[in-house]
């Protein structure tokens, strides 16, 4: 999606959280759903590089539940004049629940891996540290809920994982977002339950609008004019709405379209502001 924002002529940023992407972790704190510390200082540190320029940003997975967070923490004073969020968990503690059932395992255990390998990394930042961490959970963790209960929760001062989960929902933060906000669901994702979704919140809400397509699973959408090999119909579809509010054009978005009311090809929505 970034190259496509490149050939459209919009400069791009990318915002590795800690210990992703090769970032560096130079103190005892990894990234959280709830955090969105990182994201506020990477936000006003291009504002000021470009102060003239309008900032949207697009998070994906978890980095959409923070973007969404952030968004919402904000509100009017927010420096980002658009935002998109893909398959966001929106509801941790529905996904928490989901992540653990059936076929799901396979996520939970891949993820916690992944956590895990990048704490290893940095093992010696926490070394001693004392207090409620549990270093040897949170290292030989096999679910991400594991990880969360040894490390990230009390990192973040929480008393356990489902406090965590149920502070750090971006679903509570829909309401008060007052920038104009994209949410693209799929109605099959296993790490982003549907049922997780906050619709009226969304429809509610006048800066925002919800597309939910009956496939994709999580970040899999593969339909659109350039599948099966090229992008999915989402990049598209965000790369307009964002160019929209950046050039309003003469068309009509609804708040809410859900999986009854849209072509989940894309080819159902006006093509605006190209």
């Amino acid at each position: 999606m970034l190259a496509r924002a490149r050939r459209l002529r919009w400069r791009v940023v990318v915002f590795n959280s800690r210990g992703c992407g090769g970032s560096p972790v130079v103190t005892p704190q990894f990234y959280s759903a709830s955090f969105t510390g990182d994201t506020r200082e990477v936000v006003k540190h291009v504002y000021t590089r470009y102060p003239n320029s309008n900032l949207y940003a697009v998070g994906w997975s978890l980095g959409a539940n923070i973007l969404v967070r952030y968004l919402g923490e904000e509100a009017e004073n927010c420096l980002l004049s658009g935002g998109v969020s893909l398959c966001n968990p929106f509801n941790l503690i529905i996904a928490d629940e989901d992540f653990r059932k059936g076929f799901n395992n396979i996520y939970d255990k891949a993820l916690a891996r992944s956590l895990t390998k990048i704490f290893k990394k940095h093992a010696l930042l926490f070394e001693d540290i004392g207090g409620e961490y549990d270093i040897k959970l949170a290292a030989n963790a096999k679910t991400v809920k594991e990880f969360d209960e040894g490390l990230t929760r009390v990192s973040f001062g929480f008393n356990s994982a489902e406090h965590y989960y149920s502070s750090s929902s971006s679903s509570d933060s829909i309401k008060y977002v007052r920038r104009p906000l994209l949410c693209i669901q799929a109605e099959n994702d296993p790490i982003a339950p549907s049922r997780g979704i906050p619709y009226e919140d969304i429809k509610e809400n006048p800066n925002c609008l919800l597309i939910v397509t009956p496939k994709g699973g999580h970040l899999g959408w593969v339909a659109g004019d350039e599948a099966p090999f090229g992008a999915p119909w989402t990049d598209p579809i965000v790369m307009e709405f964002l160019q929209h509010i950046e050039d309003p054009a003469p068309a009509s978005w609804n708040s809410c379209v859900t999986s009854d009311d849209a072509d989940h090809s894309g080819n159902g929505l006006h093509k605006i502001g190209v």
